[in-house]
């Protein structure tokens, strides 16, 4: 409903507006009426006010200084003056306001109903482009964050690097530049309590915070490159280092989590930027070994904990694989080698940080298959204290053996039966917004899946990959809606996701083998 300030100094002219005008009829309600100008704009400068219907002729301010003052509070007030026929002569200046309307008293109910008409279609005509406008915005942030993204992650192809001249053109032509990546710390476990649309709601304003730091630094390039990181290219000027250190501190006096930064190294040109980002990434696993809340640079100084990182790494992931085929002599196997390196810890401290550590290593590997860690063992990550009160290692080594056989197990008895019911739910989503831009990633992430897991189990299950059915989907939408002849090609386009017209047109005629134009026709 459109907000309504009704100023009148005549109380029972005032009433009657109030009470008579269905206003509901013109999608409006009355918010406030007041006897004086002076209390109405304070009222309009302490709320929201979209349609100011006010007297002309009122004492000591009258409604046209009322309306200037206002237009300043909310220059897309839209205004309508009554007043008496001897006031008429104040119409010249009223229009020179932009008014939408000058009604003569005593007020004419169709006079009136015409007026609030108009000034109703002007606001929903408004409210339509500031809707397109952030429809646009919206979906150049998600291609300025795509874009960067598969950039950053190794795509190289040249209509690639076009775009990325438009989006980035000034920055690319500096010849000294990084990535730093923001990783949330202790996500998995900090938000465990909370629902999956609470935790996305704080980690979209943390994010949300961090990208307004950086513009107003003037950092312009970043992306969100997994569900709790995000990637940066900063320059070699000390002030983007400065402003890396600060958003960590921020963060953590305003925020119920902190957050660590990995620093890969410069680069003398922008498509060297990918290496970069892989060492802000390897930067990211000495975590384990440097603290969390920090700003950990990749340097020579991390030789020998980057690859003890890397390796370990490794044979998580190579843990997990066992895990996942149900191998549970390859998981002896595995955790065989994850436990030689404890060998090379000195205290007890050290080993529980370790013991620590491949937890949340396997708690991320199951939260990429819409798994989680302490549900499927029924714990609470406080459990995990017990790990410091074992005596032995090999006390440590025997509960983690369980624990991995545990879960081995629980996945195996999923696979059997799950597979078919989410991806069921996955072509259910889609199909209730063919109407919009649709990724693979954006799905992954309302199902907490990676993409590329969720590609393959999408693919595996349906026989065709996830883009394929989507336009498969699309154009059986647009042949249908195309029976309808009361509906323009380009509104069948928009109605099934694709903005771009010569885009659906090639989408449309490879897959029906003819134009939309002449498919109508044949129908």
């Amino acid at each position: 409903m459109y907000q309504v300030l009704l100023v009148d100094d005549e109380q029972l002219e005032l009433e009657g507006m109030k009470q008579f005008v269905p206003w509901d009829t013109y999608g409006m309600e009355v918010a406030q009426a007041c006897d004086n100008a002076y209390s109405a704009l304070e009222y309009v400068e302490s709320h929201v006010v979209d349609v100011l219907v006010t007297d002309i002729r009122m004492p000591i301010m009258s409604g046209l200084e009322l309306a200037e003052k206002a237009l300043k509070c909310n220059p897309k007030l839209k205004l309508v003056f009554v007043t008496g026929y001897e006031d008429f002569h104040y119409a010249k200046q009223a229009i020179s306001m932009n008014a939408s309307s000058y009604v003569l008293k005593p007020v004419d109910e169709e006079e009136l109903d015409g007026v609030l008409r108009k000034v109703s279609r002007v606001l929903q005509q408004e409210q339509l482009h500031a809707e397109r406008e952030q429809s646009i915005q919206r979906t150049l942030t998600i291609l300025k964050n795509e874009l960067l993204e598969r950039y950053l992650k190794g795509a190289s192809d040249p209509e690639l690097k076009q775009a990325l001249i438009a989006q980035f053109g000034s920055i690319i032509q500096l010849d000294s530049l990084r990535v730093a990546v923001m990783e949330v710390d202790d996500a998995l476990w900090k938000l465990k309590e909370q629902s999956e649309a609470d935790q996305k709601q704080l980690i979209d304003s943390l994010f949300t915070y961090i990208a307004g730091q950086l513009e107003e630094n003037g950092v312009t390039a970043y992306c969100q490159a997994d569900t709790y990181r995000l990637a940066v290219v900063v320059t070699d000027e000390d002030v983007h280092e400065a402003l890396l250190s600060r958003i960590v501190e921020e963060v953590k006096s305003q925020f119920p989590m902190t957050i660590t930064i990995g620093l890969g190294g410069y680069v003398a040109a922008w498509s060297n930027l990918a290496s970069s980002y892989e060492q802000a990434i390897r930067a990211l696993s000495f975590k384990m070994f440097r603290g969390k809340g920090i700003v950990i640079a990749c340097d020579e100084d991390h030789v020998g904990e980057e690859r003890f990182a890397t390796d370990l790494d490794k044979k998580v992931e190579n843990l997990f694989t066992a895990m996942s085929n149900y191998d549970l002599v390859a998981i002896v196997d595995r955790l065989e080698e994850l436990f030689g390196h404890v060998q090379n810890l000195r205290d007890k401290l050290s080993i529980y940080h370790y013991s620590l550590y491949l937890m949340t290593k396997l708690e991320v590997h199951l939260h990429a298959v819409n798994e989680n860690l302490f549900d499927m063992l029924q714990i609470d990550w406080k459990h995990l204290n017990m790990l410091y009160h074992f005596e032995t290692i090999d006390d440590i080594h025997s509960w983690l053996r369980k624990r991995s056989f545990e879960i081995s197990e629980i996945l195996h008895n999923k696979k059997q039966r799950r597979h078919y019911k989410l991806v069921h739910e996955i072509q259910a989503y889609i199909l209730h917004r063919l109407d919009r831009a649709l990724t693979l990633k954006e799905v992954a992430n309302q199902f907490s899946f990676s993409p590329n897991y969720l590609g393959q189990l999408f693919k595996e299950e349906t026989g065709e990959s996830f883009n394929d059915y989507i336009t498969r989907e699309r154009m059986e939408k647009a042949k249908t809606l195309l029976h309808n002849p009361l509906l323009k090609v380009y509104e069948v386009a928009n109605a099934v996701g694709c903005k771009n017209m010569a885009h659906f047109s090639k989408l449309f005629k490879d897959y029906v083998g003819m134009t939309a134009g002449e498919y109508r026709k044949q129908c």
